[in-house]
């Protein structure tokens, strides 16, 4: 029988690796046991049939806290320092081999880097917290056999992969721009890819990322502790941030309050860029507004909704994705409740959906079924509309149900302005949009259906992360009320 649950339960887990003493800090505040991570590795070498891998970390360096590390490459070490390269092979036989290039003790460090006065490199105030250098330190804290200086990658690659005609890398997907004319630009990790191949060649390249990613998408129990804690956090910034909104409130100070929230809570940072917008400003795509350095920054008027879809604490290295639209003077009028209960009702109609074995189609359908049900599907006919006009109803009931689109070939993808109803979350808000696999235990994702009416200045979401149970879902967000009497009774206090 499927079970919805709603509740918090304490979560322990050990993955044992008899090489390794239980107990033995990973390198990382932050990072799970390292037999975890190992695990993981072993998982990854078997996916790709034992071919060589290589998992470069990210650059981070001078990011001024701003950037965290790769989630593919902190998915398979628990290691925070830059720059940081992994590679995966075998040995002759069959053994796996596992190498970790990390940078030297005080390589890159120093407010002024590249550091002309090599002797200030090792002072008091020029020391790197909790960075792992190459030695014996890093392999106890990684459970990684080898551990090189990252100068020495391009001169002890072609031995670790040896003759091996397949080699995976894992790519970055998409491309930067420049204009016309100009050569093509390339990340830190794309020009690190084309060196590795030009440093290899006569060899087959493919990517390992999407292997990476695939095993990402069933989070174990270290993964789900985190992310619950995100969403508590995150929920308690919710509740918070009700209780203070009023006709004057301004939406960056709802922000900064909810980031003050977290962070008592054990946040550290959010997950990304606040979205708090009220009235007309909420019917806007926040790829767009967020083009803005005051994107947040306008006075909730009394008869608006504000739209809120910051609940985004992290903890450790896992990020949440909440989303809430309330009523500035904490009372929903006649047609605000009417749009805010169709959404909620296709939000609960695509929830009752879910269970191990279900297609994600299958649930968005749902979701659409309920705009449609309600006779909405008109307002998303552009033609009929005007592009002015016409309203946002996600996921489209036309696309979903009257073409019978299929995920493969989701219109998002395509650029003809439908979306889905939401996406796996992890160690990014957007792990992946990835449902090409039956629901599956372990899995987290967002269930978030929106519906924009920009006639009416109303902008309505309700999203929260949900994860797939043996016998149904648990509502990780489900602290962070979503009924409108309990909305209004809060806000009301």
């Amino acid at each position: 029988m499927k079970r919805a649950v709603d509740v918090v339960r304490p979560v322990l887990f050990c993955i044992a690796l008899a090489a390794l003493p239980l107990g033995l800090p990973a390198q990382s505040d932050v990072a799970f046991p390292p037999q975890v991570h190992a695990a993981r590795r072993a998982r990854l070498a078997a996916a790709v049939d034992g071919a060589p891998v290589i998992i470069p970390g990210r650059y981070m360096i001078r990011s001024a806290g701003q950037s965290k590390q790769d989630p593919n490459f902190w998915y398979l070490t628990g290691v925070e320092s830059p720059y940081a390269i992994l590679v995966i092979s075998e040995y002759e036989g069959g053994r796996k081999r596992e190498v970790l290039f990390l940078p030297q003790q005080y390589q890159f460090a120093g407010a002024q880097y590249p550091m002309a006065e090599q002797r200030f490199r090792g002072a008091a105030w020029n020391q790197p917290i909790r960075r792992l250098g190459p030695g014996r330190e890093a392999e106890m804290a990684t459970s990684i056999a080898e551990t090189y200086p990252v100068d020495e990658f391009a001169e002890r690659l072609p031995d670790i992969v040896g003759d091996a005609p397949t080699v995976y890398f894992a790519s970055e997907g998409g491309r930067l721009y420049a204009p016309p004319g100009l050569g093509k630009p390339l990340s830190y990790r794309q020009q690190l890819e084309e060196a590795v191949t030009d440093l290899l060649p006569d060899r087959e390249w493919k990517n390992a990322t999407p292997f990476v990613e695939r095993l990402r998408l069933i989070k174990d129990r270290h993964e789900i502790a985190a992310l619950r804690r995100a969403a508590a956090i995150s929920v308690a910034g919710l509740v918070e941030a009700m209780r203070a909104i009023r006709p004057g409130s301004n939406d960056l100070e709802v922000a900064g309050l909810m980031e003050y929230v977290w962070k008592r809570e054990g946040s550290t940072r959010s997950s990304f860029g606040p979205i708090v917008s009220s009235g007309p400003a909420a019917v806007s795509l926040y790829t767009l507004t967020s083009e803005n350095y005051n994107s947040p920054n306008r006075v909730m008027q009394d008869g608006e909704l504000v739209f809120i879809d910051y609940g985004a604490a992290e903890f450790q290295m896992y990020t949440s994705d909440i989303c809430r639209t309330f009523p500035v003077s904490g009372r929903f009028s006649d047609e605000q409740r009417e749009y805010y209960e169709i959404v909620l009702e296709a939000q609960k109609a695509a929830l009752a959906r879910i269970e191990p074995g279900v297609m994600m189609i299958e649930v968005i359908r749902a979701a659409a079924q309920v705009f449609r049900n309600h006779g909405l599907e008109q307002f998303e006919n552009i033609d009929r509309m005007g592009a002015d006009r016409v309203w946002g109803i996600l996921p489209s009931p036309t696309y979903w149900l009257a073409q019978r689109g299929t995920l493969t070939d989701y219109s998002g993808a395509r650029g003809t302005g439908v979306r889905d109803l939401g996406h796996h979350i992890g160690l990014e808000a957007l792990d992946s949009r990835d449902y090409a696999q039956p629901l599956t235990a372990g899995m987290v994702f967002t269930v978030e259906p929106k519906l924009y009416i920009p006639e009416k200045g109303i902008a309505i979401m309700i999203e929260d992360m949900i994860l797939v149970t043996q016998d149904g879902y648990e509502n990780l967000s489900a602290g962070a009320p979503r009924e409108v009497g309990e909305i209004e009774m809060i806000m009301g206090r």
